[in-house]
């Protein structure tokens, strides 16, 4: 009998990562329950401190637009890149989201959000802001769709 042997890494695949986002609430529902609303965005900070250090010195580099490319590239992941607008200007990000293609999975496939999922969103960006020297601020933001409209800015000192 011969020996096949194939020749297969990850990377040759397609990365879509939907069933993630279930897990990572119920990671933040349990956390959640757990520890409380304060145990939710200390785990977050820390994700964020350490996920993110590549793109904080991304920003500390080129300024706004490259939190600009980095949003829009989640969403091109996600196969979902009509539903991120963005403005950028000298002094500030502007972002709408339309509907999270996350909340919009879990609305297919009957998965109950948390109540502690929108940090995902603004304790995430609230980090990666305060690590760029920016200021972040969540303008607004729907439990049922994930819509959600928030802006980066320069501080100013």
């Amino acid at each position: 009998m011969t020996k096949k042997v194939m020749d297969v890494r990850a990377s040759d695949n397609k990365y879509l990562h939907r069933d993630f986002h279930a897990s990572a609430d119920i990671g933040l529902r349990y956390i959640g329950e757990k520890y409380g609303d304060n145990g939710v965005k200390e785990y977050l900070q820390t994700f964020a401190r350490a996920y993110y250090k590549p793109l904080f010195t991304d920003v500390g580099e080129r300024g706004l637009v490259a939190l600009k490319e980095q949003i829009e590239k989640i969403y091109e992941i996600e196969e979902m890149p009509e539903v991120v607008h963005v403005n950028l200007t000298d002094d500030e990000l502007d972002v709408t989201i339309d509907r999270c293609p996350a909340v919009t999975f879990f609305n297919k496939t009957g998965h109950n959000t948390s109540k502690w999922y929108v940090e995902l969103t603004r304790t995430v960006n609230e980090t990666i802001a305060d690590q760029c020297d920016l200021g972040f601020e969540l303008l607004a933001y729907s439990e049922e769709t994930g819509a959600a409209r928030y802006r980066f800015f320069k501080r100013a000192f």
